[in-house]
């Protein structure tokens, strides 16, 4: 048994390789090129060894015709692989039925007609047509199988003789010899059938399997997901609720720092306020990073407002730079801003925008020693958008990492030493608020010479 289905095996790769994977890759249309390739190569062999039958049982012009008949159907079989090929499976299945419907009746013809004992073969015509090309086919075959039964039988009535070129007395050789290949060819038909039905089978097991495992890790990958909101939500709920929590004391703080110091200055104690100056400055620096969270939660949990107000963009940008432009030269930097002289006016958040450039310009100067930092407005878009660009010429970012600056929590250099400090949420704060308010924040940079960061906003919020 498993010789024999290793036998077929072998049989149906044999006949695939001639096949285009096109009507390999659905199952019915497999099954019916095999059956149309198999039943080719079945006619053709049955030309082979028909030809000693032909001549041992013919003479004369018979045996011309019938060798030429049998040389002709075999070329045609042939072309029948070639039109499964180019045409597809029903035109090369209608071709070979075509054929074999032929051959049979031209056989039956010769042979005394209705007399003949071949006519009996003409049944499995609409089978084979049926099985190669389907049940309509089988259903037209059927009534062209009726139709050349019922010409023979009108022909014989009116008395209509047919040329005879078989021997009677031969008959019953040839009818053994041709009800033996007609069997082994049925035989080998169904075979070929069968196989390529639980080759279907096979396959269609391992896609529902396929599907099945589809289907748990798609519910694995939800479940996972609902995991993860739930996370994130829990996540922002705790940082919301820690950042409102350290920020009031460290308020508290910052006050009583600031009375300090001026109780110091109004003392002469100038040592004790240059120490309490510092302690203001880093609770100032802490109470920023405290805000960003807060602000990174609430975007996070879609709960931040943006309010919508008129104002000027030159405005912005100037007073940013005035702010920022101390520290630039504490660093040896040159900070160049290129305005537009006609007054943009826009309908934004005024804070958030200022946020987003005090976060860009701030990166771009401590990113950057003895260099320049250029911070230039365009308008685009014919009027509907504006752009301010952040040029520096400091340190740079690599190509690796320019794909997760925009993370949270995230710094090119995250080693316990590095030489910048930072809490990796400004850039990812200021591409979530630039989206938020219609916009985009995009950035161009090479490793050693400098960084340019783009923001894109609407004239008005959406």
């Amino acid at each position: 048994m498993v010789r024999g289905s290793r036998l077929w095996s072998h049989l149906v790769a044999a006949l695939e390789r001639g096949l285009p994977p096109s009507l390999l890759a659905a199952s019915e249309a497999r099954r019916r090129a095999l059956l149309v390739s198999g039943t080719a190569w079945v006619i053709v062999i049955a030309c082979v060894f028909t030809v000693p039958v032909l001549l041992a049982t013919a003479e004369g012009l018979g045996r011309i015709v019938a060798s030429a008949v049998n040389l002709t159907t075999l070329g045609l079989a042939l072309m029948c692989i070639v039109l499964l090929r180019r045409r597809g499976v029903v035109v090369a299945a209608h071709w070979l039925t075509g054929l074999t419907f032929a051959g049979m009746l031209f056989v039956v013809a010769i042979s005394g007609s209705l007399a003949s004992p071949y006519w009996v073969l003409l049944v499995a015509i609409p089978f084979l047509a049926a099985q190669m090309a389907g049940r309509s086919a089988g259903q037209l075959w059927t009534v062209i199988c009726l139709a050349g039964v019922a010409t023979l039988w009108a022909l014989d009535r009116f008395g209509v003789e047919l040329p005879r070129f078989t021997d009677p007395g031969a008959h019953t050789t040839t009818t053994a010899l041709y009800t033996a290949m007609a069997v082994l060819a049925v035989h080998v038909l169904s075979q070929l059938a069968e196989h390529a039905r639980d080759d279907a089978i096979a396959r269609a097991e391992r896609a529902v399997d396929q599907l099945a495992r589809a289907d748990r890790e798609i519910e694995e990958a939800r479940i996972l997901a609902e995991q993860a909101v739930a996370a994130s939500a829990a996540k922002s709920a705790f940082m919301a609720t820690m950042s409102h929590e350290l920020r009031t004391p460290l308020n508290a703080v910052i006050g009583y720092a600031e009375l300090l110091v001026e109780d110091a200055e109004s003392s002469g104690l100038m040592t004790m306020r240059e120490d309490l100056i510092k302690i203001v400055g880093a609770s100032h620096h802490l109470c920023g990073l405290i805000e960003d969270i807060l602000d990174l939660s609430r975007v996070e949990a879609d709960k931040l407002d943006l309010r919508r107000e008129e104002f000027v963009v030159q405005d912005i940008v100037r007073d940013v730079v005035l702010v920022l432009e101390p520290l630039a030269r504490r660093r040896g930097n040159t900070l160049d801003v290129g305005l537009p002289e006609p007054p943009i006016g826009v309908c934004l958040d005024r804070g958030r925008v200022r946020q987003v450039l005090v976060n860009l310009v701030g990166n771009a100067i401590k990113f950057t020693s003895q260099g320049r930092i250029a911070v230039t407005l365009t308008l685009e878009d014919e009027g509907r958008a504006f752009v301010v660009s952040v040029e520096d010429t400091g340190i740079g970012i690599s190509e690796v990492d320019l794909e997760r600056i925009f993370d949270p929590f995230t710094q090119v250099d995250a080693s316990p030493r590095r030489r910048y400090e930072g809490s990796g949420l400004g850039l990812s704060l200021c591409k979530r608020l630039a989206e938020m308010m219609g916009g985009a924040l995009g950035v161009r940079s090479q490793l050693g010479r400098g960084s340019t960061f783009t923001l894109r906003l609407p004239v008005r919020a959406a």
